[in-house]
């Protein structure tokens, strides 16, 4: 908006199988929002649906790939993807960040293998998970308003659909610029 852009401009966004964004969303919503305990690993329920939902965002990714911002946010996906795929389909977060979010009270335990309520998250030590470094690790603390824990790919997610936003706000169409982005 301070470059010039206008809101409605992203109305012309032609977003192919966008079906498959509130689908995989509806999924999430449901590993977040309904409570769990102890994880059984890639076959619970919770897993399945993150695996799931983040292979439908993979695809629409794909076939919209001409579109700009979109290979940063397919390399988002697939960072994440690769990190909750090799810790049995949920995000790991470690202790101790959960306990500076103050969110001890959203597990059963502050254990290894507990999810966490309200989150896609499972609690893991730094040994205990795999690709630590594209896990939770980087943490907004309170009393920030929106104090949480995010990742590598999370920040490549956000970045590329900024690119997007941008390009269609301030440019009709996003002509003008590269789709290669």
């Amino acid at each position: 908006m301070l470059r010039g852009g206008k809101l409605a401009r992203l109305g012309q966004l032609q977003f192919r199988g966008a079906w498959l964004i509130p689908a995989a969303f509806l999924m999430q919503a449901v590993v977040v929002f309904v409570p769990g305990g102890k994880t059984r690993g890639v076959s619970d329920p919770a897993a399945i649906l993150m695996l799931t939902s983040y292979s439908m965002l993979m695809v629409a990714v794909l076939i919209n790939r001409r579109l700009p911002g979109m290979a940063l946010i397919g390399m988002g996906l697939l960072l994440n993807f690769a990190v909750i795929a090799a810790n049995d389909g949920l995000m790991p977060i470690e202790p101790h960040v959960v306990a500076t979010l103050g969110h001890g009270d959203r597990v059963q335990a502050l254990e290894s293998g507990y999810r966490v309520h309200q989150a896609k998250d499972v609690v893991l030590t730094r040994e205990e998970t795999e690709l630590w470094l594209l896990s939770d690790i980087f943490v907004i603390p309170p009393p920030f308003f929106l104090s949480t824990a995010f990742s590598l790919g999370d920040v490549l997610l956000v970045s590329g659909i900024f690119v997007l936003m941008q390009r269609y706000m301030v440019e009709p169409s996003g002509k003008g610029f590269s789709h290669a982005s």
